[in-house]
């Protein structure tokens, strides 16, 4: 009687790649960069900044990391005009609340009341 294997164990390349660590894609890496990045913004948005203080700490000519410019398309933060740009404040939206909550995170110095 003939017996059927299975081909659940076998390897391609005849197990050539055993032991090799799997290197992720560029782009999976990148974008889990600017996914940790922009935990880390919202983090720091969190703990209130005025438009100055954020654009001096985030500011980027890096078009691979437009961490700023990402989070304000994408509805995270939201600028509140009280006169002088400068001093205007950077806020979290709902939607950047939310994000930063689901993260497990916190502004970086998080106050209890």
């Amino acid at each position: 009687m003939r017996q059927l294997r299975s081909g659940a164990g076998r390897r391609r390349n005849g197990g050539a790649d055993v032991g090799k660590p799997r290197q992720p894609s560029t782009e999976t890496s990148e974008k889990a960069a600017a996914a940790a990045l922009t935990l880390q913004f919202l983090g720091f948005v969190a703990d209130g900044r005025t438009y100055g203080e954020t654009m001096e700490a985030w500011r980027s000519t890096c078009p691979r990391l437009p961490i700023w410019e990402d989070a304000v398309r994408d509805g995270l933060v939201r600028i509140e005009n009280s006169g002088a740009m400068k001093s205007s404040r950077v806020v979290l939206t709902a939607r950047g609340k939310a994000r930063l909550s689901a993260s497990g995170r916190h502004g970086s110095n998080a106050r209890v009341d």
